[in-house]
């Protein structure tokens, strides 16, 4: 049986890189628009709880805080000021045992500090109590196009038939060996995307819903080209080589 994928994508509308991450997986696993939730207007606390009941893989890419000083009210950051916290996904009400996987591609998933609580509470946890098999989430802060990269890379060994943990391995690999030569390679599709989109500026009404929608994503195809060309003309051959990049994320539960 062929698993349901869905993904919570740039909840707050700050994040272009979690757009471009959320696109490309759902290019690999040819996720349907009903099971994405993209921006403020759909990436509500009810919305993701139905979402997380309905599908087998969950792909989560936006912000999140962890709170030390009160580890159950550390939370996934979703539209209009609203979250989901570790204290509400520990309630019967989030039950969600058909979950295989969940990735927390966020900042501070899985940040605790056991000496307050004896235990690790983090979001991670709160997954993993809730019924899900296994949750990738993240150490520390990371870097949105570090991590964007990092995700695209995991899912592309996991459609190869590695195993979660293997997967993250040798995406870490692969986002640490990442040369400006590989990166330049990855931007030809954005470039080429943004240059599309310049040339369909004048097919939309301004003001018109289809003329917002070509605007936000001109934008965010400008920008992360723009982002991406700095690197290449950085001096650094392997951008991404500090483990602050590549070693931030973890895997918990099932193989």
């Amino acid at each position: 049986m062929s698993l349901q994928y869905g993904t919570v994508e740039d909840t707050q509308d700050d994040l272009l890189c979690c757009r471009f991450e959320g696109e490309e997986i759902t290019k690999m696993y040819n996720i349907p628009r009903e099971n994405r939730l993209i921006g403020s207007n759909q990436a509500t606390p009810n919305n993701y709880r139905k979402l997380a009941q309905q599908v087998q893989v969950l792909h989560s890419c936006h912000h999140a805080q962890s709170r030390l000083d009160n580890p159950l009210e550390s939370q996934l950051t979703l539209a209009h000021g609203s979250c989901i916290t570790l204290g509400q996904l520990m309630t019967p009400s989030w039950r969600l045992p058909q979950l295989v996987e969940v990735f927390l591609s966020c900042c501070e998933t899985n940040l605790g500090k056991p000496s307050l609580t004896d235990d690790v509470l983090t979001l991670s946890t709160g997954f993993l109590c809730a019924g899900a098999r296994s949750v990738i989430s993240s150490l520390w802060k990371v870097n949105d196009l570090a991590t964007a990269l990092f995700s695209i890379f995991y899912y592309q060994h996991r459609k190869h038939g590695q195993s979660r943990p293997e997967a993250l391995r040798q995406a870490q690999i692969q986002l640490r060996e990442l040369t400006q030569v590989d990166l330049k390679k990855i931007s030809q599709p954005i470039e080429a995307r943004e240059k599309e989109l310049m040339g369909n500026r004048k097919k939309y009404l301004s003001g018109s819903v289809e003329h917002q929608q070509w605007v936000y994503e001109y934008n965010m195809y400008a920008k992360l080209n723009r982002r991406i060309k700095e690197i290449e003309n950085s001096t650094q051959q392997f951008p991404f080589s500090a483990p602050h990049y590549w070693s931030a994320f973890i895997c918990q539960g099932l193989r």
